[in-house]
């Protein structure tokens, strides 16, 4: 690839974004139809009720779900044998969201490895071909076990903003496996330039519930103090004055007095119809006429 693409490096980082490249998910699991394409295969993905991604603030819904071999992104200055791009689509309009991890030729296994290997293999099986698609029947296919809860990188380029696993990161393949999707799908050159490089040493929040209105940032100690716009709970402000109102001292005091008084007359009329009922001569409260004739 040439040089013109970003290189996604540690040695290459301009600066952090704890906050403003925030990352939150709450994915589920799925059915899907997978297509090959000739340079990648495309995945399907299902629709959810409540939108499982919350990307500084905004809320995005998965789109497809994309491999590559190799990877389109340049790690430490080389290729990697193959990337996965996770498509997100703003839910109010903005940057679309482009989540993607590399893949790394390994003898280790994990439960993403495993979910992708079938991937593939189901593919070379029934979807060989360029133009052909095959549902995947895949079990436990959910995207919460093919993110890394990992660090990652961040930067922007033409509305569309990358998330980027590093190669320490990266899902690990067997090489018969990465042989295979190599034989099904052609390489796909394409142009990675980006801009200045940002890393998020957190990583994402994963298996976070997000209710609407509703936007939890914390801030981890030694995380660089950056503005981000929060959404709070409708009302949320008038509600904490209440709760002040009601704890404030001299508040209560009144209440108690003003309660006190409403017990006194409250009393004082039941004991005086009583007295009524018996002498059927009631005592009348005092009035503000009967306080001014002694003045």
């Amino acid at each position: 690839m040439s040089s013109q693409n970003i290189n996604i490096s540690s040695s290459n980082i301009a600066g952090k974004c704890d906050l403003k490249c925030s990352y939150s998910f709450k994915y589920l699991e799925s059915n899907s139809t997978a297509k090959n394409n000739g340079v990648t295969i495309d995945l399907t993905y299902d629709s959810s009720s409540a939108p499982p991604v919350t990307f500084n603030s905004q809320k995005y819904s998965v789109g497809t779900v994309r491999i590559t071999s190799p990877s389109i992104h340049v790690f430490n200055n080389a290729t990697m044998p193959g990337e996965i791009i996770i498509t997100h689509n703003p839910e109010k309009g903005g940057n679309t969201l482009e989540v993607c991890i590399p893949i790394t030729s390994s003898s280790e296994s994990s439960t993403a490895s495993q979910l992708i290997t079938d991937i593939i293999n189901k593919v070379s099986t029934n979807a060989p071909s360029s133009g052909d698609s095959t549902n995947l029947n895949i079990s436990g296919f959910n995207l919460q076990n093919i993110v890394p809860k990992k660090p990652y990188f961040f930067y922007n380029q033409d509305r569309i903003d990358y998330i980027v696993f590093g190669s320490s990161n990266a899902i690990p393949l067997s090489s018969s496996t990465i042989g295979t999707l190599q034989k099904i799908i052609k390489p796909f050159p394409l142009p990675t330039p980006g801009g200045d490089l940002f890393y998020n040493s957190t990583g994402p929040i994963s298996g976070v519930s997000i209710g609407d209105g509703i936007y939890i940032s914390c801030q981890p100690t030694g995380s660089t103090k950056e503005e981000v716009p929060v959404e709070y709970a409708k009302n949320s402000s008038s509600s904490m004055d209440f709760s002040n109102i009601m704890q404030n001292q001299t508040f209560q005091i009144i209440m108690l007095v003003f309660v006190g008084c409403i017990l006194f007359i409250l009393i004082f009329l039941g004991i005086n119809a009583f007295y009524g009922y018996l002498t059927n001569d009631a005592v009348k409260l005092p009035t503000f006429t009967s306080f001014t004739k002694f003045s």
